[in-house]
């Protein structure tokens, strides 16, 4: 259904005609094919059915993206039309196929290499039903002779039909696991290739919540890949990464000026953390989107900009300059499905931090938080397993880390129920530790058991202006009675 480098960024919704009254789209069918070779190029044929059922739906699904990587793979579109509930066919014009760049090129020209084919799919009204097919080509393979992919059978809406075939080289170890699937694939063979079939009905959706897990962790999916370890990966990336992480002379000048007058070596690193965090713009592709090497250290540093990859990548050259060992460091963050360290492969990551060894243990950073001080992960990068890429070696290590206990913040306070769920007295919320990143504070749904929480009620506290740093903790208070649903900002 997709991939890391397959990704359809319209949700095309999807449902058992029970979900109709409150879905924006049915998908009736998604049917994937995929044929991998021995040296690691891949053919990727996918087709898709989606009926319209309402005006966001015609919004979300109307027009057609789909990705692709101009050095590394080739698309074509077999197909696309939309079906009328009258039955009339509507092809679209000529005008209506177009490859475009990226939104963030314009802000960042070096990165070309990932463009849009889009579809504007004509007559798309409630009732009609979309129809499109395409091939994807790896024609020069990522990793020279493995390959990889996940197929998911599961979305956001529900799913009538959802299949997948694929098919292996027979003389190939690969490494097949299916989760949530809760069926076995058919498995024939013909002609050299192992044939794997999976097919699911009537899929359910995967229904949003406030702090659920990642979707990508919850989904019926098909991870199937080459490649028999971590350290393979860790191997490849330190190819693709040796050299953008050699400092040039501009990055030698830079480090030397910042770092003078100082003797500690921690408040050495800070500086140099704060420089990449503060003054190199981030880009906010995600791991792979844009192709898996980095820009050379001096080049991010020249234009000021980069993404995550490049981010780590000047770091760490940065941080080498004066002596600290700092490594790269691939993760997967709270958006996507953590790690499985059964299925090595590339794709398992989202996002590139780094590392350096300070007094014989791991400090992992990550400066596309600006506002994150050194010490401290974003949310999203904590408790989750990683491979620390250490000269094309997978170095041992603890997942990043959570919060100290002291570090992990709290709703302070005394909270009585009354009437109509109203909270008099005194309330707060501390701020210690990573949560000091954050210079607007919302609590959402602080509901009171035994009392309904009313729609529609707001309740503000006004503060100064807060300026957050410093090492102790920021302790924000209000004294204003609140609803029993309370969804207060400050």
């Amino acid at each position: 259904m997709r991939n890391l480098m397959i990704i359809t960024l319209i949700v095309l919704a999807l449902s058992p005609l029970s979900w109709a009254s409150r879905e924006e789209g049915v998908v009736l069918y998604d049917r994937v094919e995929v044929t991998f070779f021995n040296d690691g190029r891949q053919i990727w044929k996918e087709e898709r059915a989606v009926k319209i059922l309402n005006q966001k739906g015609i919004k979300e699904q109307g027009e057609v993206v789909l990705p692709f990587s101009t050095k590394h793979q080739k698309l074509k579109v077999l197909y696309a039309y939309t079906k009328l509930p009258n039955g009339q066919v509507l092809k679209p014009s000529k005008e209506a196929f177009n490859i475009v760049s990226p939104p963030f090129k314009s802000q960042a020209p070096i990165y070309s290499d990932l463009k849009y084919h889009t579809i504007s799919m004509p007559g798309v009204t409630p009732g009609a039903t979309i129809y499109y097919g395409f091939v994807l080509k790896t024609v020069k393979p990522y990793m020279k002779g493995q390959f990889w992919a996940t197929n998911y059978f599961q979305e956001n809406y529900p799913v009538e039909e959802s299949s997948m075939v694929a098919r292996i080289p027979a003389n190939r170890k690969v490494k097949i696991k299916a989760y949530h699937m809760g069926i076995k694939p058919q498995i024939t063979r013909r002609k050299g290739y192992v044939i794997y079939r999976w097919k699911v009905t009537n899929v359910p959706p995967l229904e949003k919540e406030p702090s659920m897990p990642p979707q990508d962790q919850l989904a019926k999916k098909v991870v199937i890949t080459s490649l028999s370890s971590w350290e393979q990966v860790a191997q490849w990336y330190q190819s693709l990464a040796r050299e953008t992480l050699v400092p040039d002379e501009q990055v030698k000048r830079a480090v030397h000026a910042l770092i003078k007058g100082t003797k500690d070596k921690r408040e050495a690193v800070r500086r140099i953390y704060n420089l990449v965090a503060q003054n190199i713009r981030y880009v906010g592709m995600g791991f792979g989107i844009n192709g898996y090497k980095p820009h050379k250290a001096g080049d991010v540093l020249e234009n000021r900009y980069g993404d995550c990859k490049d981010h780590a990548t000047l770091l760490i050259a940065m941080l080498r300059v004066m002596g600290v060992k700092a490594y790269p460091v691939l993760i997967p963050t709270q958006n996507v499905a953590n790690m499985d360290p059964d299925m090595p492969r590339p794709t398992a990551f989202d996002h590139e931090i780094a590392a350096v060894v300070i007094n014989s243990k791991l400090l992992f950073m990550d400066t596309t938080a600006e506002v994150t001080p050194l010490g401290d992960l974003p949310a999203g990068d904590q408790d989750r397993k990683v491979l620390v890429v250490k000269g094309g070696k997978a170095l041992p290590g603890p997942d990043s880390p959570l919060p100290a206990p002291e570090e992990r913040g709290g709703l302070p306070g005394t909270f009585y129920c009354i009437a109509q769920g109203r909270s008099p007295g005194f309330h707060g919320v501390l701020l210690p530790g990573y949560l000091r990143q954050y210079g607007a504070v919302s609590l959402h749904q602080l509901h009171f058991p035994g009392h309904p929480a009313p729609r529609g009620t707001t309740g503000h506290v006004h503060l100064p202006r807060i300026r957050c740093g410093g090492l102790s903790p920021l302790s924000l208070s209000g004294s204003k009675p609140q609803p029993g649903f309370r969804h207060t900002h400050w």
